[in-house]
């Protein structure tokens, strides 16, 4: 099971590398594109344009900002949380197991939700980046659900 358990989060920390190389990129782009924004509603004297796209800048970076701080440290906080191995037997390894594919999905799930968000403030909309924002609120309840339920299913199981 531990092999397996490493095998699995070196194939999520991958995945969540190529995910954060796309995000930053991303980010860039739309930074620049509401950057060129800003500064054609300069040239042609639209205030609404400027501050639209000021407020776009805003709001690319502070996604960008929560993806590369704040979900590190989210998921490492619902990690600790969730129980690691103090049964023993087949329950220890599969509660660990569990724990850790719990984090690294969780992980992957709201740095895609993210990136749907960055890519909807890129183009101005605010309904993908409401939907990406809810599945990151999702992923973060079925962690705490998560580090409710496994404890319970190891004593129901009778974890020694």
């Amino acid at each position: 099971m531990a092999e397996v358990l490493a095998l699995l989060q070196t194939f999520f920390r991958e995945a969540w590398s190529a995910l954060a190389g796309v995000l930053l990129a991303l980010a860039l782009l739309a930074a620049l594109a509401q950057v060129l924004r800003v500064s054609s509603g300069a040239v042609i004297g639209a205030n609404l344009w400027v501050w639209e796209g000021i407020a776009g800048i805003a709001g690319v970076v502070m996604l960008a900002l929560f993806a590369f701080l704040g979900v590190p440290q989210l998921v490492r906080a619902a990690l600790t949380a969730l129980p690691s191995g103090r049964g023993c037997g087949p329950i220890g390894e599969l509660g660990t197991l569990s724990a850790g594919l719990i984090g690294g999905l969780a992980a992957l799930r709201m740095l895609k939700s993210l990136l749907v968000s960055v890519l909807s403030a890129a183009m101005g909309s605010g309904g993908g980046m409401a939907q990406a924002l809810s599945e990151t609120a999702e992923a973060l309840f079925g962690m705490l659900l998560a580090s409710l339920a496994v404890p319970l299913a190891a004593r129901f199981l009778g974890a020694c």
